[in-house]
């Protein structure tokens, strides 16, 4: 009877110690990920003349899309400026620090979702990075379509321009990946969350986060689009791997006859 106490507790502490050191893997597999994102940026020299010609592509594309409707959007809220203001400070600092706190609310909520949603977006990551390495486009603020530079002139941050240095490779406009981010964290809010207020916020997460890049300038409409579409491809790649890696298990498994 002592004995198999003794087993519980020691299977019980085994567990938890496992549980600890895999959260410890996941946050560094994360923290890993976005530092190489960073590296990357940092490393790829923006090419201006290919991204100021991308980015004309971009808004032929959008004209023959009937998608056009940046400076409609942006002057519309210039009348705002206090909301610009807040718009701003929504793009600066909520990227990377609401998808950060997604992400660990996911690990505690199921950790089978989380795994999947890092794949993913991991996936949809590199894929991007290699966009924005082929395919250099310069954000709408900063292509001569007539957008303003919120950031900028409202909140006096410059995060980079033909004139200045940069601390990230200023013209990976296409894809978007805060338009990417926004929509895989909506979706998993959707799908996870158990009140219905969250799940409301992760349907409107997204067309908010669209409103604004859009808004500030720093991103197309086709880029958002794109954004989509590269997270739906890191998704179906990530799925996939995933049934590759459990086939090969399967096919591991002792077979008892």
């Amino acid at each position: 009877m002592v004995s198999g106490r003794r087993t519980l507790q020691v299977m019980s502490r085994l567990r938890r110690t496992l549980a600890g050191r895999d959260g410890v893997a996941q946050i560094a597999v994360v923290l890993g990920a976005v530092g190489g994102y960073e590296v990357a940026r940092i490393v790829i020299h923006p090419d201006w003349p290919a991204a100021f010609a991308n980015a004309r592509t971009v808004v032929r594309l959008e004209q023959l899309a009937g998608i056009d409707w940046e400076d409609s959007l942006q002057r519309l809220f210039l009348a705002m400026p206090h909301l610009v203001s807040a718009l701003n400070l929504f793009y600066f600092v909520g990227h990377f620090l609401l998808t950060g706190i997604f992400f660990l609310w996911l690990y505690h909520r199921s950790r089978y979702g989380f795994r999947s949603f890092r794949n993913g977006f991991l996936i949809a990551t590199a894929i991007a990075v290699l966009i924005h390495w082929k395919f250099p486009t310069a954000p709408p603020r900063l292509a001569g379509v007539g957008l303003e530079d919120t950031l900028l002139r409202f909140s006096g941050i410059d995060i980079g321009s033909p004139r200045t240095s940069a601390l990230t490779n200023p013209v990976a406009a296409v894809p978007s990946l805060h338009a990417a981010y926004a929509l895989g964290v909506g979706i998993g809010l959707v799908r996870y969350a158990r009140s219905t207020f969250w799940r409301v916020a992760g349907a409107l997460y997204p067309p908010l986060v669209v409103l604004t890049i859009v808004v500030t300038g720093n991103h197309f409409i086709l880029d958002a689009v794109a954004g989509t579409a590269v997270l739906g491809a890191g998704f179906l790649l990530a799925g996939r791997l995933g049934e590759r890696r459990r086939g090969e298990e399967a096919a591991q498994e002792p077979c008892y006859t």
